[in-house]
């Protein structure tokens, strides 16, 4: 692992962000960035996090793989005594395709990546959390989770078991004052869309939305910043959509 850090500000509780170098991590880390807090940007991608804690205030960088056992357990143990929330937002990818066409190795690389790292995420921070008494852990899921989703079944699977962590953490933590929630955007305008749209054949899938566009990334970091900050304080175990009507069916 490498390490870089920057002073942080003593006023706020500190934020890690796990997959910060990501389209949603960025977009969420220069916003809580803006917003005062001191960040601490993890991503197994070292040359894109520490160039993003670099353009930013107050934010130090942590490389380490969010599926590695023992970077998770280094991340947490560097990310110092401050730390009160925590950003899971690691994990949007899954092959696409028919499930019968799907290799095993590529559903097992989807539930990895997108279960492990949760799974990993939550252990050590409940760990560092509960102690406290006190604290926010967001997790990044999807529409996914909430709906079957033809051609990306291994990505469903994946997401769906996501919020079984995160209904069943919030449940077990709430009584030792730590909260849990999940974010669930539909489309974002995003790398990994333009390669689902791709491999289905089509421009987008805009007009299955009733607001008729993909979500911004700015727009699921201002819900990650709401769940991260006391106005939620009285949230927890709940999956907050951003789909622009997709699942009002």
């Amino acid at each position: 692992m490498q390490t870089e850090s920057a002073s942080p500000m003593a006023e706020l509780p500190s934020i890690l962000i796990m997959g910060a170098a990501g389209v949603i991590g960025r977009a969420a880390s220069r916003l809580l960035s803006a917003q005062g807090y001191p960040l601490v940007l993890a991503d197994r991608d070292a040359a894109a996090v520490e160039a993003l804690a670099q353009s930013l205030n107050h934010a130090s960088w942590l490389r380490g793989d969010a599926t590695d056992p023992g970077d998770v357990a280094e991340i947490f143990a560097k990310a110092g005594p401050g730390l009160g929330c925590v950003v899971l937002a690691v994990g949007s990818e899954g092959p696409v395709g028919a499930l019968e066409d799907c290799a095993d190795d590529d559903f097992h690389q989807a539930m990895t990546l997108n279960v492990t790292s949760v799974w990993l995420g939550l252990k050590a921070a409940l760990k560092v959390l509960k102690p406290k008494g006190k604290g926010s852990i967001v997790v990044l899921s999807s529409i996914s989770g909430t709906m079957g989703m033809p051609m990306m079944s291994a990505y469903a699977a994946g997401k769906h078991a996501v919020l079984g962590l995160v209904r069943s953490a919030a449940r077990e933590a709430a009584a030792s004052g730590v909260r849990i929630n999940a974010v669930c955007p539909g489309p974002v305008v995003s790398d990994m869309m333009r390669r689902v749209d791709n491999g289905l054949g089509r421009a987008d899938a805009a007009g299955s939305i009733p607001m008729q566009r993909y979500a911004e990334p700015d727009e699921v970091a201002h819900m990650i910043a709401f769940l991260c900050s006391d106005a939620s304080s009285y949230s927890t175990g709940s999956s907050f959509m951003l789909d622009g009507g997709y699942g009002c069916r």
